[in-house]
């Protein structure tokens, strides 16, 4: 009897987990066919990791990939190796990083170009392009970028960067930073930074301040 008992329970566990695989199986492993061949992995500088994305014709930003096309391999690589499944690379190319121009690997697979990117701006969510050379990158240096070191915390950055007088803090919506070239009446390059309104007279989200005063 116990025998018969054991069977029949084993019996249904496996047909349990047989109807369970089947259900599961028609959404994994599926990519959707418009981004089968469209989805690579690609080095988010914002995000510090390796992430799937795909690049919509036209518009050289790195999307993430609404399929789970890559993410399980992308997510296995690493920095330095990020890349690596892209063929024909040609040269790197130079990102400013909080003040150092770094390099990293490039493509000039048309399919693949937005791979070549150094991340967003946090004051405007534009892309940040990168440089072909490191003389360009060092050429349109910012002493203020200095002060934008992605390891340190928000704090950290804004207290470093307001103990310099040629520049100022905006932090926008999301409380995310970054120090600017500016003055007190607001940063030097207005277009850009267009929302870093002074503290005195802020009606937007984003607070931009001035000053080695507010730390001593």
């Amino acid at each position: 009897m116990n025998t018969i008992l054991f069977t029949g329970l084993l019996l249904i566990i496996i047909i349990f987990f047989l109807i369970n695989k089947m259900l599961k199986e028609p959404f994994q492993n599926k990519c959707n066919s418009f981004f089968k061949d469209k989805s690579f992995c690609t080095y988010s500088h914002d995000e510090k990791k390796c992430k799937c994305t795909y690049q919509k014709d036209g518009i050289l930003i790195p999307f993430n990939s609404p399929e789970d096309c890559c993410k399980e391999k992308c997510l296995k690589k690493t920095k330095e190796n990020c890349n690596d499944s892209i063929k024909e690379k040609e040269g790197n190319f130079y990102c400013n990083i909080g003040g150092q121009c770094k390099e990293y690997q490039g493509t000039i697979i048309n399919s693949h170009i937005s791979a070549n990117n150094c991340g967003t701006d946090p004051l405007n969510n534009q892309l940040l392009l990168p440089f072909s050379d490191k003389e360009s990158c060092e050429s349109l240096m910012s002493p203020c970028d200095n002060y934008n070191d992605p390891n340190l915390s928000n704090d950290e950055k804004k207290k470093q960067c307001l103990k310099n007088t040629n520049c100022g803090f905006c932090t926008n919506e999301f409380g995310k930073g970054k120090c600017i070239e500016g003055t007190a009446e607001g940063p030097l390059d207005i277009i850009k930074y267009n929302k870093c309104v002074p503290l005195i007279t802020n009606s937007t989200k984003y607070t931009y301040e001035y000053g080695d005063f507010l730390f001593n």
